[in-house]
């Protein structure tokens, strides 16, 4: 699904003064992982058209063009007319959890006068429509962020975000806007302009800073109180990641060193068995001859040839040979 938002005047005011979670004046647009994300900004008339990730300088620059259209790899550029003004239109296609973060983009009619426009990329996990009868569930360490986007057939009303099924205890946050912040939860509605897809939307939601303690089910729901809602849920399940690494790791070690070990034992015995078998032999005694797998490959073939190479060993298996003939 390809989403489209016009970022013209959007700023999101904290609810909490201080609070360091919290996006102060920010333009943010969301996408889903492996959707494409369609931004626009007003400009006054320029040739120059600039599209970066974060400050547009070196590798940063993805687009510095003066065509009216250009594109470059996943990202492209349109200079184009909203409601009678200019505006550009930045897009990223098959999007990827490491696109999120902050972008700038500019109209200007020289590349030594720029003047920026900034704006955050959310990108979501996962799009749950509905459609899968199976409770979707995230697997997420201490300290990460997750983003889950929730498709809905309708647009506007009230928004949550619910710890359970959005009892009177279980909201954590509720908005009627389009985007809201409190604590570590935000929520960002996306009306879509696709003519297959007006009248509905999607609920974006992001909890951060996760602890092993959000563990548990989520909802994101529009219009639960006036009895016709639709929600979605998810599961999340978050684990010490670092705690994780410090089991396992020395676990591993301890494997692979026993693993060696027992390699070793078998190898120093099946070469103790072959010597006995050897020095037996020599002596004349009648002993049982038993095949070993040996523990490198091409030995079989080296003991044959080490025995065609040795007369004194050809002349004592005659001699035995013999001597059995005649008892």
């Amino acid at each position: 699904m390809k989403v489209r938002h016009t970022l013209i005047c959007c700023f999101f005011l904290s609810l909490q003064e201080g609070n360091p979670e919290v996006n102060i004046n920010k333009n943010i647009s969301f996408g889903v992982v492996g959707g494409n994300l369609t931004a626009e900004f007003r400009f006054s008339a320029g040739t120059w058209k600039i599209f970066c990730r974060g400050e547009c300088e070196g590798e940063n620059i993805l687009i510095n063009t003066t065509d009216e259209k250009h594109q470059r790899h996943r990202y492209s550029t349109e200079y184009i007319i909203v409601e009678y003004a200019p505006a550009l239109s930045v897009s990223i296609t098959q999007l990827i959890m490491s696109d999120a973060g902050q972008y700038s983009c500019a109209v200007a009619e020289s590349p030594s006068s720029v003047s920026y426009q900034q704006f955050e990329v959310v990108v979501a996990e996962a799009l749950l429509d509905g459609n899968d009868d199976q409770l979707k569930h995230f697997d997420k360490e201490t300290g990460s962020s997750l983003t889950v986007g929730c498709s809905f057939n309708q647009a506007g009303g009230h928004k949550y975000l619910c710890r359970g099924e959005c009892g009177e205890h279980e909201v954590l946050l509720q908005t009627d806007g389009e985007d809201d912040f409190k604590d570590r939860y935000r929520i960002g509605f996306r009306g879509t302009s696709e003519e297959k897809y007006k009248g509905s939307g999607i609920l974006y939601v992001t909890i951060t800073q996760l602890t092993e303690s959000d563990s548990g089910r989520y909802r994101c729901s529009l219009n639960p109180a006036a009895g016709q809602g639709s929600f979605r849920d998810f599961e999340i399940s978050v684990t010490d990641g670092v705690l994780l690494h410090v089991i396992i790791t020395p676990f591993i070690i301890v494997v692979v060193v026993l693993s060696s070990l027992a390699v070793l034992i078998i190898c120093i015995k099946r070469k103790s068995d072959r010597g006995l078998r050897t020095r037996g032999n020599s002596e004349g005694t009648n002993m049982e001859d038993v095949h070993y797998e040996n523990c490198t490959p091409g030995s079989t073939r080296e003991d044959s040839i080490y025995q065609s190479l040795d007369p004194a060993g050809r002349d004592q298996d005659q001699t035995y040979s013999t001597l059995t003939h005649h008892t």
